[in-house]
């Protein structure tokens, strides 16, 4: 029975390959690979190399060599030429026609029609661009009596080298063959062998039979310490596994000890935390108080004035009526000029009595709307503006007996719907701030309180100081909980931790700090104008 054609068996065309084990996926395979790649592109790339260099030097070496043969044979030919005996001129001719890179050489008088000496042997068409022409006068005594032309190629040379190339090129790919088939015969006997042993060893580990003994036939070399490395990691693998299986017999009432222990832990840190959450809450809602008592005692500053006023001129109005009631029982004579002293007394009177009471009311009024926000939290639409100067009416007794001045720069007409009593507890505590630590050992300063829309749905409200700063330290703590630079001195730590909560949680804004020491700090806000819906929220929208 004939073999059926290789053709029509892709497995058959293979098969030689993979009798020598090369596989495309092999090791064998690779090496083969490597070794031609590693051996084949350098050899083509270096002989590519030689003839474009070749061909080159080629040209350099028959430009010289034409320059050379056309300035003897102008000299030998002038005698000849002289004389009129092309007999003479013709055996110089042969004698460098014997170079075969001479194609012609021509000899033409100035006044003749015909060449004086003309030889040339064919030349192939593919090798014009190997073909170099120079032309030469031929002189006698100073006079140009003939114009030699000489023509040259390049391909005997470059013919004869090109041949000697090749030669090379069949030496080295023979050495190429040789050195490739016993570097193969080396490489399988140390190296792909064992490492086929190796290799079927190491995947019966991987599956998980460590019962089979792992052996590598072989001399000391790396490939055998690799093996019996792996083969003391099976066995160390079995020792560990059979550690493992009598750890696992006592694993599951440690872990039900461990559990206990774990949930009686977690209850008591549940209970701790419930605790401290509680505690801070406490905190906070002194920390509240504590800012609207200040209010408080800043207001009751501020109505002294107006009440103390009024109550003098109310005494001073008592006594010139009880000396008009004295001139209307007849004890002293009544007199018009009197009566009109009088009268414009109680005038005045009236208006200074108007203005302080007018005073003390438009400060108990802002006050109590200040205390209203405070403490109900209520939802509603303001003129921001307006809620900062009503703050600061609150807060300025705390700046007027000290050497540090409050500057404002409001937007009037900006209206947010919002909370303007936990905004006005933000704005309190971050002046209070300023009072206490910006301004610590600082001779004198100034606040400057800033506010202006940002786009159609933000506004900007900062408050900037000219103190002493802080530096990097501190400004990435100022709104952790309980941090404080006046520890022990009264400070609680949650002045701007409630900042931060307010603007962030219950405005809906964002809050940044920009300092340097020396060179004061800037508390900027950016609010929406329309701030977040809270759970429970019942105030006007």
């Amino acid at each position: 029975m004939s073999a059926p054609p290789a053709s029509t068996s892709p497995a058959a065309a293979g098969s030689p390959l993979r009798w020598l084990g090369w596989q495309r996926n092999s090791l064998n395979f690779a090496v083969v690979l490597a070794l031609l790649l590693g051996l084949l592109l350098p050899t083509t790339a270096v002989l590519l190399y030689d003839l474009q260099k070749m061909r080159a030097t080629a040209m350099d070496d028959l430009k010289r060599d034409l320059a050379r043969a056309t300035e003897v044979m102008a000299l030998s030919l002038a005698e000849p030429v002289w004389q009129v005996s092309p007999d003479l001129a013709d055996p110089m001719v042969k004698a460098q026609m014997d170079d075969p890179r001479f194609v012609s050489v021509q000899v033409m008088e100035p006044a003749a029609s015909a060449p004086f000496l003309s030889q040339s042997r064919p030349s192939a068409r593919d090798d014009a661009d190997l073909l170099l022409t120079q032309s030469r006068a031929v002189q006698r005594d100073g006079r140009d009596i003939a114009l030699l032309t000489v023509s040259m190629s390049a391909a005997p040379l470059l013919e004869s080298r090109q041949a000697e190339v090749w030669r090379t090129v069949w030496r080295s790919g023979l050495t190429l063959t040789l050195s490739l088939v016993l570097m193969l015969w080396v490489l399988q006997r140390y190296v792909l062998r064992p490492m086929t042993e190796l290799t079927g060893s190491a995947e019966a580990l991987a599956a998980g039979r460590l019962e089979m003994p792992l052996h590598v036939s072989g001399g000391a070399d790396e490939i055998t310490r690799v093996g019996n490395a792996m083969e003391r990691m099976r066995q160390a693998l079995l020792a560990a596994f059979e550690a493992l299986r009598q750890h696992n017999i006592n694993l599951e009432a440690t872990v039900t000890q461990r559990t206990a222990e774990l949930t009686a832990s977690n209850a008591e840190l549940s209970d701790a935390l419930a605790t401290l959450q509680t505690a801070q809450r406490e905190l906070v809602e002194s920390e509240k108080l504590a800012s609207l008592g200040r209010l408080v005692a800043g207001v009751a500053h501020e109505l002294n004035t107006p009440l103390g006023n009024a109550l003098t001129v109310v005494s001073t109005l008592d006594d010139r009526y009880k000396q008009l009631e004295g001139m209307l029982a007849g004890a002293v004579q009544l007199r018009r000029s009197t009566l009109e002293d009088l009268a414009r007394d109680t005038r005045r009177a009236q208006d200074i009595l108007q203005r302080n009471v007018q005073k003390a009311a438009d400060l108990v009024r802002d006050f109590k709307q200040v205390a209203i926000d405070q403490t109900a939290d209520l939802r509603r639409d303001f003129d921001l503006g307006k809620v900062v100067e009503d703050v600061l009416v609150m807060v300025e007794p705390s700046f007027k007996h000290t050497p540090h001045v409050i500057d404002t720069d409001l937007c009037h007409g900006l209206t947010m719907n919002s909370y303007p009593g936990a905004l006005g507890q933000v704005l309190t505590n971050l002046l209070m701030n300023a009072l206490l630590h910006g301004f610590d050992g600082v001779p004198h300063g100034h606040v400057k309180v800033h506010c202006a829309r940002l786009g159609d749905s933000e506004a900007e409200l900062s408050v900037s100081d000219d103190g002493r700063g802080m530096d990097d330290a501190v400004r990435r703590r100022i709104f952790d909980p309980f941090f404080t630079t006046k520890l022990g001195t009264g400070g609680s730590g949650l002045g701007m931790h409630i900042v931060h909560s307010i603007v962030t949680n219950v405005l809906g804004g964002q809050i940044e700090v920009r300092s340097t020491p020396g060179q004061g700090t800037q508390m900027l806000m950016r609010l929406p104008l329309v701030a977040p819906q809270r759970a429970g929220d019942t105030g006007p929208r």
